[in-house]
């Protein structure tokens, strides 16, 4: 479904702006959330309100896309607003759609997300992001004066990322809750590896909780098996920094070099594992697994917890798991064991 925005609202700053233009001079605001019916747009026959992801803060969260929310204009009082859980989330790519035969890079990438999204959606995966709508929407090219195509989806709203929930719930959060996300994140990646993808961008950012259901989203770095990539560049650094797999890294810095020591650059299904393994650390102690570690690092005093993530943070593929479903039956292990413990 295509859309406009309104005349006066344009890409500024990686956000959605207020523009007007004085004798020459162009100016920019923040949108006013106050005036709902200045920020009006139509998708699919239903008018929606907007404001930005943060209310307080108009830069914008996603790398290479725009974040906004989306209200059912007519659960809004335009007179009187008060603006509570969005419908839906609007995810807009930062770069203009080409016209032209050849595509740009970050263009198919945001394509493919929408394509991966939707074949998960048609699966019912329920721990992957929900998408609704997708296609082009128009806003104004504040130099030309004409419309500009930006790609869209919109998509479920989760009620926390990762990232801000653990550091919102962190001194509330046991050890059931912590073991239960991870089975939750393994059933994530079984989802997507029954498609033959690989995400290749997992990190806290990426991990969302939707009615108490923990889902995997942004897809924008992910690649198929057995499918030529057509799309990573050589040497191109692949992955969420902090996060990054060996592989990612050997990917940076050795791919195409004359070097004598070859290293494996291939980006795969163990790469994902690598990532979610230091997202694991991560849940159990808020910090990140860096450099050589150790069980005496590792503050949750559980020796089979740290065998199954110390596995998936192995530096070499031949040491790590090569399946994510053998990660989830281990964890099951030590979840039935706890609670045969606490039954004891």
């Amino acid at each position: 479904m295509n859309f406009n925005f309104p005349d006066n609202k344009a890409i500024y700053n990686s956000s959605i702006q207020n523009y007007q233009e004085i004798n020459g001079n162009i100016s920019f605001s923040n949108i006013n959330i106050l005036d709902p019916k200045d920020n009006l747009i139509q998708i699919d026959g239903v008018d929606y309100f907007f404001t930005y992801l943060d209310e307080s803060f108009s830069r914008n969260k996603g790398g290479n896309s725009i974040l906004l929310k989306l209200y059912d204009s007519q659960f809004i009082d335009p007179n009187d607003p008060e603006y509570d859980e969005p419908d839906s989330i609007l995810k807009i790519s930062k770069f203009k759609k080409s016209n032209s035969k050849w595509i740009p890079k970050n263009e198919r990438r945001f394509a493919k997300e929408i394509e991966a999204l939707n074949v998960c959606q048609e699966k019912q995966f329920q721990n992957i992001i929900k998408v609704f709508n997708q296609g082009v929407c128009r806003i104004m090219n504040y130099y030309t004066k004409s419309y500009d195509e930006y790609l869209y989806y919109t998509m479920e709203y989760a009620e926390y990322d990762l990232k801000k929930y653990i550091e919102e719930n962190c001194d509330i959060m046991n050890l059931d809750e912590k073991i239960a996300l991870c089975i939750s994140l393994c059933d994530g990646l079984k989802e997507l590896y029954s498609l033959n993808y690989y995400h290749r961008d997992i990190k806290p950012d990426n991990i969302f909780i939707v009615n108490n259901i923990w889902k995997i989203g942004d897809l924008g770095l992910m690649a198929e098996r057995n499918k030529p990539n057509e799309i990573d560049k050589v040497a191109e650094p692949i992955g969420p920094k902090g996060w990054m797999s060996p592989e990612s890294m050997n990917k940076y810095l050795c791919e195409g070099k004359k070097f004598n020591f070859k290293h494996n650059c291939i980006i795969d299904h163990q790469s994902d594992i690598f990532q979610l393994g230091k997202v694991f650390w991560y849940i159990f102690q808020h910090n990140a697994p860096v450099g050589s570690v150790k069980e005496k690092d590792f503050l949750i005093k559980n020796s089979k917890i740290y065998a199954v993530i110390k596995t998936m943070l192995s530096h070499s593929k031949k040491r790590r798991f090569n399946d994510i479903g053998e990660v989830s039956r281990l964890f099951k292990i030590i979840e039935a064991g706890i609670l045969r413990s606490k039954a004891a």
